[in-house]
């Protein structure tokens, strides 16, 4: 099991939107294995109980591949994935389809209404590495859907606030610098060049179901032109002190409509989302790193996304 050097601070606190500028006989492993995907069958028809995925149906998703993914959700959520060895954890995940670790990963999420997460993020802006990742405290709540997200110290713009509310706005984030200007909040477009300068995403793309999508976009466009969707390879790595499963797609410069040249997501095995995702452009540079460090499921308020909260500082 090989081990990834972990970010270069301190354990604290997506890809987020940020409002200001200032990643013949089987062996033993086999067959243990294999006695998985046998067994996972038995649990097919208690499954159904499972609350649905919030994301929309692909048409790649079908009923099989929604039976297969339920089963696939009880064994992970039960633990089993800890239970097995390294080779029988690759062998596993080999043979596995990705259309259905996809909707697993989507059932998993779509349990939930909400999530508190702290997460470490860097990535590649403007041709520049961000060499300190951001370190940040965020809540999401479905429905309705808003956001608060909260720079923590020990990173960059340590102090800054932001707030999304589709009651209130779609199109627009609310949010205030750290630091001596932090008494000043206002509006931000949500995919403006102020948020674009900070990140290659959007604030929208902050839950454990993010990754599950970016993943369900490659599927999408993979089975569309006819090719394997599998991924070029999968091991055991070590990340930020847990063990994980990480699968590696490498579609290369061929690709340009790719999500990127190479995108490696390392999987929670007590959890059914990732818990790191990180993607190299073609000439081999990293093009994002982002770990989440803790994803709790939990249900919000309203105080919970109001700049009014004596807690946060709008």
């Amino acid at each position: 099991m090989r081990t990834l050097a972990a970010p270069s601070v301190s354990p604290s606190s997506a890809s987020p939107a940020l409002p200001f500028s200032a990643s013949a006989l089987l062996s033993p492993g086999r067959r243990r294995a294999l006695a998985w995907c046998v067994s996972a069958c038995a649990v097919l028809l208690c499954s159904a109980s499972l609350a649905p995925a919030h994301a929309q149906a692909r048409t790649w998703q079908t009923e099989s591949t929604r039976q297969q993914a339920k089963a696939l959700l009880q064994r992970w959520q039960g633990g089993e994935f800890n239970k097995l060895d390294d080779e029988a954890l690759q062998s596993l995940f080999r043979e596995l389809p990705t259309e259905v670790l996809v909707t697993a990963m989507q059932l998993g999420a779509g349990q939930h209404e909400g999530f508190e997460i702290r997460m470490q993020r860097q990535e590649r802006i403007g041709g520049e590495w961000q060499d300190k990742p951001f370190l940040n405290h965020i809540r999401l709540r479905r429905q309705p859907q808003q956001v608060y997200m909260a720079w923590l110290p020990g990173g960059p713009k340590s102090g800054q606030e932001i707030l999304f509310d589709a009651r209130q706005r779609t199109d627009a984030m609310y949010g205030h610098l750290g630091g001596v200007l932090g008494f000043v909040s206002k509006w931000i477009a949500l995919d403006g060049s102020i948020a674009k300068q900070n990140s290659n995403h959007t604030v929208l793309n902050l839950g454990p179901d993010f990754v599950a999508e970016v993943l369900g976009r490659e599927v999408s466009r993979q089975t569309t032109a006819g090719r394997s969707t599998r991924a070029d390879q999968v091991e055991v790595l070590k990340v930020a002190g847990q063990r994980t499963i990480a699968l590696t797609w490498a579609p290369g410069a061929a690709d340009p409509a790719a999500y990127a040249a190479r995108t490696r997501v390392c999987l929670n095995l007590k959890q059914p989302w990732a818990l790191q995702i990180e993607s190299w452009t073609a000439s081999g540079e990293i093009r994002e790193r982002i770990l989440y460090e803790r994803v709790e499921p939990k249900a919000f308020t309203d105080q919970d996304f109001d700049p009014k909260n004596p807690a946060y500082r709008f």
